[in-house]
């Protein structure tokens, strides 16, 4: 049987602004909810490969539940500023993935819903945070209740439906009749609650047996359904899915077209959803991102140049972009690539690959230009390679991404392309365009940090890199030597505790010793099986068995001798340095990080750190 899914969009969009934390593009645009929505669009046509698929939306006009009354919906909450343009966006968007989606005036997605679902003979699956559909479940519907979020989701079908909530999928209408619904401000009658309200139904059936019945009941409650009688059957009429609505579509339009065609990655670019685009299998080809700010759009031009004096006479403007990625190239903001053509070899026309770096890292000497580019700091140590310095302001695309689009990750700028959807035949370009958005992006104090603290540090650090730190490298042999005795002293108590040989840095061999054959208490299992033996783990074990000290004490001596003693051996230079490399791009934190040799992990708060 094929398969129709039914989507509220009110609901799930909603459930998704809430549970996606908040995030907005270069532009500003509020995106959260629109993400959110899509993954879990794209789990559900994955999950139930549907041949048709639609998404429901409420409207603004009132319907015949307002018109019968008037306080209908009146306490919920005004809609997040944050969430009201997504609403359009997530219409666009679904556009643009030619799906169906469906709205009318004074009818309520609900109504939508429950026409389509009744009125088709197909396998039907409701996606919703709305216990109203509910009472559209038989033995061809099946509501998927977003409980949490938007994807712990819950199925409700004609099988186990009763199991789950006592009665049948048609009393859910009698229930929200009792009990109201204070999300849909239905007032039900004044006084039952859910217990209540289950229980008469178990009882009755239905209102109307109740109120046929309700010389049956006494005291109080007997009270409350007399008095409240009119407000009960009002709710019940409000609670009650239009199942008959007037719906001018056919099977042609909700007709599912998966995968999406490829234009739609135009539309997620502009929005920057790049793990949208990261997902190439739902799209139907592998077709090149373009984007409203791509160069088929704004028409950039690539010109090829075949001499450092062309590249010297072409760039004239006061804010030049330059990279360095595969070839030089730059770009003035005037809708024109140039790049140096460079040889690959002696026969080849073009310029010689040395040449080209240098050449561009003399326009660097313009003090009247400015320029950007992607790691300030690396180009400052390539220029010192050719005995040149970057004597211009020079902006740098790599800090001001790391304030304003911390991925958590080291990046490439062809990783940023493609994170973002530019053509890689235009690196200069994209520095360009792309530090304007995340620098116009950034806020007042984010622009200050920038300016003010990031942009200068990179220059600090290009010095300390290059001044490099003097090494007693007669020292670390002895320590060395040292360190070696120590760890051989420690690993012969350990195997002799152990009664066997083991080598206390393999968390399996020590996982057997430990939680095996000494029996310790131990964690839970690890996908590889056995037990973890990570430091903490072990800490905590330390006055359990007398082993577990000189484990610890082992693995601290071992790295400080692999990773710090004899790790520094081979980066030390013909003047005794070293120079490592500081990331000032990488932490959430905004600390340093470094690398050959990582300074941050040595353990200075012990005597032998």
């Amino acid at each position: 049987m094929d398969k129709f899914v039914l989507i509220d969009g009110n609901s799930l969009i909603n459930r998704a602004f809430y549970a996606t934390p908040l995030m907005s593009n270069s532009k500003g645009e509020y995106t959260n909810a629109v993400y959110g929505f899509l993954n879990m669009l794209i789990k559900i046509i994955g999950d139930v490969k549907p041949e048709y698929l639609l998404v429901a939306f409420d409207r603004k006009e009132p319907t015949f539940r307002h018109n019968m009354y008037a306080e209908y919906k009146g306490t919920r909450k005004p809609m997040p500023a944050e969430l009201v343009p997504q609403i359009g966006l997530l219409k666009e968007v679904l556009d643009a993935l030619d799906i169906c989606r469906y709205e009318c005036a004074g009818i309520e997605a609900d109504d939508i819903i429950g026409t389509l679902a009744k009125k088709y003979s197909y396998e039907t699956i409701i996606y919703t945070g709305d216990k109203d559909s509910f009472q559209l479940v038989d033995s061809s519907t099946s509501v998927y209740f977003t409980k949490r979020g938007i994807t712990d989701v819950e199925e409700y079908n004609a099988y186990n439906f009763v199991e789950k909530l006592t009665i049948r999928p048609a009393q859910i209408i009698d229930l929200k009749a009792l009990m109201g619904d204070s999300s849909d401000n239905i007032p039900g009658v004044k006084g039952i609650g859910e217990k209540t309200g289950l229980d008469l139904l178990h009882k009755f059936g239905t209102v109307e047996k109740i109120y046929e019945n309700v010389d049956e009941i006494t005291g109080k409650l007997k009270d409350k359904l007399v008095e409240f009688k009119d407000d009960c059957f009002l709710s019940k009429t409000l609670a009650t899915i239009n199942t008959s609505v007037d719906i001018d579509l056919t099977e042609k339009d909700f007709t599912l077209k998966y995968p999406f065609n490829s234009s739609a990655k135009q539309l997620f670019t502009r929005l920057e959803l790049r793990n949208i685009l990261k997902k190439s299998e739902i799209f139907d080809d592998d077709a090149p991102v373009d984007s409203e700010t791509d160069v088929q759009k704004l028409n950039i031009e690539r010109v090829v140049l075949n001499s450092v004096d062309k590249l010297n006479e072409v760039v004239t403007g006061k804010r030049v972009a330059v990279s360095f990625e595969n070839y030089v190239s730059v770009y003035q903001f005037d809708g024109k690539e140039y790049s140096l053509m460079i040889k690959e070899n002696f026969f080849d026309e073009g310029v010689d690959p040395d040449e080209a770096v240098s050449a561009a890292i003399k326009l660097f000497s313009r003090k009247d230009t400015s320029f950007i580019v992607y790691g300030k700091k690396n180009l400052m140590h390539v220029a010192k390679n050719y005995r040149l310095t970057i004597d211009a302001h020079t902006d740098d695309l790599l800090l001001i991404k790391y304030l304003t689009d911390f991925s958590g990750k080291e990046e490439s700028l062809f990783d940023v392309m493609d994170f973002y959807g530019y053509d890689k035949n235009f690196p200069a370009y994209a520095i360009a365009d792309l530090f304007d958005r995340f620098y116009n992006k950034a806020d007042d104090k984010e622009k200050a940090i920038y300016n003010e603290m990031e942009l200068p540090l990179a220059e600090v650090l290009f010095d300390t890199e290059e001044e490099g730190f003097k090494v007693d490298k007669d020292n670390l042999e002895s320590m060395s030597a040292y360190y070696k005795e120590k760890c051989d002293s420690l690993l012969e108590k350990i195997q002799e505790l152990a009664g066997e040989k083991v080598n206390p840095n393999s968390s399996k061999q020590l996982s057997v010793v430990l939680f095996e054959k000494l029996g310790l208490k131990h964690g839970k299992k690890i996908k590889t099986g056995g037990y973890s033996t990570d430091s903490d783990i072990l800490e905590k074990l330390a006055d359990e068995h007398p082993i577990i000290p000189f484990i610890l004490e082992y693995r601290k001596y071992t790295k400080l001798l692999s990773t710090y003693v004899d790790g520094f051996k081979p980066l030390i230079d013909r003047n005794g340095l070293i120079h490592t490399t500081y990331f000032q791009a990488q932490t959430s934190t905004g600390r340093l990080s470094s690398r050959k040799p990582n300074l941050q992990n040595i353990p200075v708060r012990d005597e032998e750190g």
